[in-house]
């Protein structure tokens, strides 16, 4: 059983918020919350390049601009709601 991932993408000046949840739906969110779905189609079309992309560019991460790290739920919300 797969679980929910949230990740937190930022470049020094902006941060993303990606769910990515069991069934392969994504939701991006800004810093003041709003959102963008994918359907279940869309995602499911994108989902090897989201997991292939986020996989490598966590492993590369040195001299990035973007950072990419997995947070929790919790800190998602935190940050989101503060």
């Amino acid at each position: 059983m797969k679980m929910v991932r949230y990740f937190k993408v930022s470049d020094g000046k902006e941060v993303l918020y990606m769910t990515i949840d069991d069934s392969g739906a994504v939701i991006l969110r800004d810093h003041t919350g709003r959102k963008v779905f994918l359907s279940r189609y869309q995602a499911k079309l994108m989902k090897f390049g989201i997991e292939n992309i986020l996989a490598n560019k966590i492993k590369n991460q040195e001299g990035e601009d973007v950072k990419i790290e997995e947070i929790s739920k919790e800190q998602m919300e935190k940050e989101l709601s503060g």
